[in-house]
């Protein structure tokens, strides 16, 4: 289901809604790189935004909806020129994976705490990562800044 809405600042949004199972992953990334390819992101770029956005989306659907099913919403920003921006909006557990601590990525494996290296790459790999519990949902924003357009923009001007 695609359709169209407006964030709480009121600008307007695509909305893909599904299921938050692992069967729909393939749809919401799709639905991801096309808007992304509308912005004129690099390839390197696509594949970086997709990798979030699998490992944001996989997080809800195994933790998120674990003990129950539900719906995933992913929105992505239309008037965000050279950025784009994703929103991950889903009714499941309520948990802010911003509040994870980083990992201790220098410590032996061995010793190292299980989990948590998804969201220090969410973090790591975006220009900016927010998250607000807003009627019920877990709203996860995802920001990628496409440089390259800047770039154009910049010596256009």
């Amino acid at each position: 289901m695609l359709s169209a809405s407006a964030t709480p600042l009121k600008l307007p949004m695509l909305i893909k809604k599904m299921p938050a199972r692992v069967e729909s992953l393939h749809e919401l990334l799709t639905f991801i790189r096309t808007e992304a390819k509308k912005k004129g992101f690099s390839d390197e770029m696509l594949g970086r935004i997709e990798l979030v956005a699998e490992e944001a989306l996989v997080n809800v659907f195994v933790h998120g909806y674990a003990e129950k099913s539900g719906q995933v919403e992913v929105h992505c920003l239309v008037e965000d020129d050279p950025a784009l921006t994703i929103e991950i909006h889903d009714q499941g557990i309520d948990f802010n994976p911003l509040s994870l601590s980083d990992p201790d990525v220098g410590a032996d494996l061995t010793g190292r705490k299980i989990g948590g290296m998804g969201v220090f790459f969410i973090r790591k790999m975006t220009d900016q990562v927010l998250y607000r519990r807003e009627n019920n949902s877990n709203i996860l924003t995802l920001t990628f800044r496409n440089r390259q357009n800047q770039k154009r923009r910049d010596l256009n001007d």
